[in-house]
Formats: C-alpha cells, sequence, structure tokens
C-alpha cells in the first residue's frame, strides 16, 4: 500500500496520461487535487491525506476513531489551514496548534478534538482521561482551552472522568443519568476510591485483581480506614453493575437518603440474601 503526490509519482515515470490510465483502471485512486493512494480504505486515504496536505490534522469523529483504535469511516474529519472538501473528507479551517501524532497520523488532541463532536464524544474522554491522574490532565486542558463550548461542558458533566474499568463507568454513567455526579479515583486516607458521593464511597470490584490475598488485606485495610474517617463504604462486584445495575443504583440512592437521616424504601439486594436474587448465583 502507498500514497503519492502528483510529483512523486511523476519522478517514478509516470506522466499524465499514465496516471490518469491507472486511475481509469482502479490501480489508483485519486484523493485530492494531487493526492493519490492504491487502496481506497478509509485508512489508506488518511494516509494519504496526511502525506498530501502536511499541515492538517484529523479531528472529531476521526480523531476519537484514532485515539480508541477503531476502523476509520468515510467522511473523514480534519482541521487546516485551508477549507477542503473531498468525496470522502473535509477539512475545516483552523489555526489550532494542540496537535500531535498517534499511529502515524497527525491528530487533534483528545480535548480539542472533542469539541466538534461535543453530543458524542464521551467515549473519547472517558478513555483519555482515565485512570487516577485522569480528572487533573482533563482539569489542565481546560485551563489550556479557556473556552468550553456548552455541548461539551454537558458532555464532560455526563461522562465518567478517571473511571478505571468498564463496570465503574456503567455504574458512573447510570448515576449521572439520574442526577447523581460521583468523583472517580478519590485519595482518601492514602488509598484510592473508585466512586465518591458525599460521605459515601463506592468501589467496584473486578475478579482477576481482588482474587489474590494482598489485594484480599489491602481492601479491608482501606474499607477500615474509610469508615474511621467518617465515610460509608459499599462494595459492588463487577457482576453486580453488569447483571443488576438497577438494584446497584437504588442501593446507592437508597444509602444517599440514609446518611442524611432518612428512612427509605430498600431495595431487594439490602432486604434479602444474595442467592435469592442474585442472577449469577
Amino acid at each position: 500500500m502507498g500514497e503519492w503526490t502528483t510529483a512523486e509519482l511523476r519522478e517514478q515515470g509516470l506522466n499524465k496520461d499514465a496516471i490518469r490510465r491507472k486511475v481509469r483502471e482502479g490501480s489508483l485512486y485519486r484523493v485530492h487535487r494531487g493526492i493519490y493512494t492504491d487502496t481506497w480504505t478509509p485508512q489508506a486515504v488518511a494516509r494519504a491525506l496526511a502525506h498530501g496536505l502536511s499541515r492538517i490534522h484529523f479531528t472529531g469523529k476521526t480523531a476519537q476513531e484514532i485515539y480508541l483504535g477503531r476502523q476509520l469511516t468515510f467522511p473523514l474529519e480534519a482541521e487546516g489551514p485551508r477549507t477542503l472538501k473531498g468525496k470522502c473528507f473535509r477539512v475545516s479551517h483552523s489555526r489550532l496548534r494542540a496537535t500531535h501524532k498517534v499511529n502515524g497520523l497527525p491528530v487533534v488532541q483528545p480535548l480539542w478534538a472533542a469539541r466538534k463532536i461535543s453530543r458524542a464524544c464521551r467515549p473519547l474522554l472517558e478513555e483519555h482521561y482515565q485512570g487516577k491522574y485522569g480528572p487533573d490532565r482533563l482539569e489542565e486542558d481546560r485551563r489550556r482551552m479557556r473556552r468550553i463550548p456548552k455541548p461539551l461542558k454537558e458532555t464532560i458533566r455526563h461522562a465518567a472522568i478517571g473511571a478505571d474499568s468498564p463496570p465503574e463507568r456503567t455504574l458512573s454513567r447510570q448515576l449521572r443519568a439520574e442526577g447523581i455526579y460521583p468523583k472517580h479515583n478519590v485519595l482518601i486516607a492514602g488509598y484510592r476510591f473508585d466512586l465518591k458521593i458525599g460521605k459515601l464511597l463506592v468501589e467496584v470490584d473486578g475478579w482477576e485483581y481482588h482474587k489474590h490475598s494482598v489485594a484480599f488485606q489491602a481492601d479491608r485495610s482501606k474499607q477500615n480506614a474509610a469508615v474511621a474517617h467518617g465515610y460509608t463504604v459499599l462494595r459492588f462486584t463487577a457482576d453486580d453493575i453488569i447483571h443488576h445495575l438497577s438494584q446497584a443504583v437504588l442501593l446507592i440512592k437508597a444509602t444517599l437518603e440514609v446518611l442524611k437521616g432518612g428512612t427509605p424504601q430498600l431495595p431487594t439486594s439490602a432486604t434479602a440474601p444474595y442467592w435469592q436474587w442474585h442472577q449469577c448465583v
């Protein structure tokens, strides 16, 4: 596979007529004026555009696909010094300098790419800003961007920034959909907790990590320290979130009410032994 400019093809001995003949035969594809590729796929076209238009950077949905390691799809979206539009791509005018390369392709940095798809960028935000340093990195990028578009602010508000695992993200998204906005990877008494909602801490335990004795001991010490500092701790397994998400959310909401001094109706998960209701038993 390869990509070339007209000048490079002529250096190979192809004149204008030979180039046109190869295009008619289907052994060469014209991406844009003076830019060619020998394979017509979104990935090949992206490489050809980056090769022929050296000052463009992919943005929006294309950047999200690149960052997440997904198959690229048409139309490709990019930013550059001038507006261009082709059959399978569009380049919008931008003087943006928040750029770098990912897998050889020039890409706008995540938060700047996200502003182009503000309502559909949650996967990108959650992936790029995951982990204990994710929230701090997001805040740093927000300061650099200065003005955050309102739709992007709303998506950030509903994204599980800092969450480490898919079950954590699933739980966080559902809570946010119901007006509860947890913080992730919060440091308390030297320990990191998955979710923090006021004085309630929520842990989502995966089997792989917690099958080891050291992790088992660490979690007990961690929970004891949190309780000693005045927190209430709820623990869920990944199976709880996968198979009984609604029960987990109901229990969290009920516990928050209890912490406020209320007497809510408790969900089944808090009133019956797990073997009577849990799908995985």
